[in-house]
């Protein structure tokens, strides 16, 4: 049986689902390693928990080191263990910064370890020097794991081989999402969690931190016109922020509060499916990420800008017309109309819904990555 060690930056929580069915995966051995860097402030997997304490022993920390916090350049632990351990498989973070990959890269290559590595690949974006650097140590895999299909579509256009390249698209806690959506019911009657002036109006969400690149200002802005012009719509925002008390002050400016209500953050998945479930469309004027999942999961289409250089690979869930929209970068009279427009969708809010569970049941869930490697590991 082939043994496959995963080294990467951190062990973020949504992706435990996922942990969870590679380590218990009966046709390989999955070793995971991984840093920490609380400056993130990202939520991080309880190896302590009854499900996954009993693999302690595929479990390793690496000692991380960052530049400015949030640029990580080397990981200890990583080098010593190709050197020393007999193991298939190497999968490491697709990040040429990452110094230490390069060596362990080496090592791997001279032991006849196959190297994979899973990675955002290119934006688009980048500039001649960096391209290069990327696309020369793209080259060095045996085979690469890439998010979406935009993604492999440029690494093919600069000359990575197709043969190389799998989507694995990405995933949250998909069994939980779907256990809970099974259960629930779309409802207009008034509820607890619902604090806004008039609670039986439709209302958009908008799920994540409160932070600048996010552009929430543009979305109080649509919703200002909207609300003004002609429709009636209700704001829900659920995260927090340091751009919060930002937003309020814009929203009493636009004498728009009586619409928005700042929930806060949550992390209890029965409220946040129903906020989700019963919104008309979730909201996202910066980058969208795996709030795109996330909202999919509970049926809810997905809104955010068309400038997929500026994109997280999870924008690709949207399907124009069937599991959302987008509207035209930093243009809230725009992001104003493509919301007008999606309200006024022919299709049915029960067609809308079984579009975004399908894409979510088809390709983003653990179940379907877990194939992906599977399926790679019997390649390689």
């Amino acid at each position: 049986m082939k043994k496959i060690y995963n080294f990467t930056n951190i062990a973020p929580h949504y992706r435990k689902n996922l942990i969870e069915k590679l380590l218990n995966a009966n046709n390989f051995e999955f070793y995971y390693f991984f840093g920490k860097n609380k400056n993130l402030k990202i939520k991080e997997i309880d190896f302590y928990d009854d499900k996954l304490y009993s693999f302690k022993g595929n479990i390793g920390k690496l000692k991380n080191i960052w530049i400015n916090k949030n640029i990580l350049v080397w990981q200890t632990g990583v080098i010593a263990r190709c050197l020393k351990n007999n193991f298939d498989i190497a999968f490491f973070l697709g990040e040429f910064q990452i110094i230490s990959n390069w060596f362990a890269m080496l090592i791997c290559k001279i032991r006849g370890i196959k190297v994979v590595y899973w990675t955002h690949g290119l934006y688009g974006n980048e500039s001649f020097f960096i391209k290069k650097l990327r696309l020369t140590f793209y080259n060095t895999a045996d085979s690469i794991l890439v998010y979406e299909k935009r993604a492999k579509d440029l690494l093919i256009k600069y000359g990575i081989s197709s043969s190389k390249l799998n989507i694995i698209y990405n995933s949250l806690n998909y069994d939980k999402h779907l256990s809970i959506r099974n259960k629930i019911h779309t409802t207009n009657k008034k509820t607890p969690l619902l604090k806004f002036k008039i609670n039986n109006l439709p209302y958009i969400v908008f799920i994540g931190r409160l932070t600048k690149i996010k552009k929430i200002d543009l979305l109080i802005k649509a919703l200002h016109s909207i609300n003004f012009a002609s429709k009636k719509l209700n704001l829900l925002i659920i995260g927090d922020g340091d751009e919060k008390q930002k937003l309020q002050s814009l929203a009493f400016k636009l004498d728009i509060i009586d619409y928005i209500q700042f929930y806060g953050h949550c992390y209890d998945e029965k409220i946040l499916a129903k906020l989700i479930y019963n919104s008309c469309l979730c909201v996202s004027p910066g980058n969208i990420g795996l709030a795109a999942i996330h909202s999919m999961s509970f049926g809810t289409p997905v809104c955010t800008h068309n400038n997929f250089f500026n994109q997280m690979p999870e924008a690709d869930v949207i399907k124009e017309g069937e599991t959302g929209t987008f509207f035209k970068e930093n243009d809230f009279n725009d992001l104003a109309d493509k919301i007008c427009l999606w309200l006024d969708n022919p299709l049915s809010r029960e067609n809308i819904k079984k579009n975004c569970f399908k894409v979510i049941d088809t390709n983003y869930n653990p179940y379907f990555q877990l194939k992906i490697i599977s399926n790679l590991v019997s390649s390689l």
